[in-house]
């Protein structure tokens, strides 16, 4: 690795490092001022397993409003066509959840592991949120 690599390593680290400590600096709770919107998941990452080949696997990652004010989930990006998903779009109130659905395809792909992220951005004091999505495409079968 050479020393520009290096050294955007240890940045990114570092970057990563200080998200985690502010988002986690009170016991594990986010700060959260009167008039913010907060979005807390119940988990960021599912692992569908091994997935037949030529079907749709569904997973629902809920999310929980945990600030003052309304929760507007702006955009909800998978990282490729293989992924669809259907998200509120409304306001999500305080003390109340959502639920984001992240369906894998099959079709079209190869048989094997995969690893994709769906990338969340909203009104809410954490901006932007990925959400993993991992398993294994099985092997097709003959009849």
């Amino acid at each position: 690795m050479n020393t520009k690599a290096k050294t955007l390593f240890i940045v990114m680290l570092l970057a990563l490092g200080t998200a985690m400590f502010h988002a986690c600096g009170n016991n594990g709770k986010v700060a959260v001022t009167e008039d913010e919107a907060e979005i807390k998941f119940d988990t960021v990452a599912h692992d569908y397993g091994v997935i037949p080949k030529d079907s749709v696997a569904h997973f629902d990652y809920v999310f929980h409003n945990i600030g003052a004010t309304p929760l507007q989930l702006k955009r909800v990006s998978p990282s490729c066509g293989c992924i669809k998903v259907e998200y509120p779009q409304g306001s999500i109130e305080p003390g109340e959840q959502g639920v984001i659905t992240a369906s894998y395809d099959t079709h079209n792909r190869r048989p094997g592991h995969f690893s994709k992220s769906i990338r969340v951005f909203s009104n809410a004091k954490t901006h932007f949120v990925r959400l993993i999505v991992t398993g294994n495409v099985g092997e097709e079968t003959e009849d």
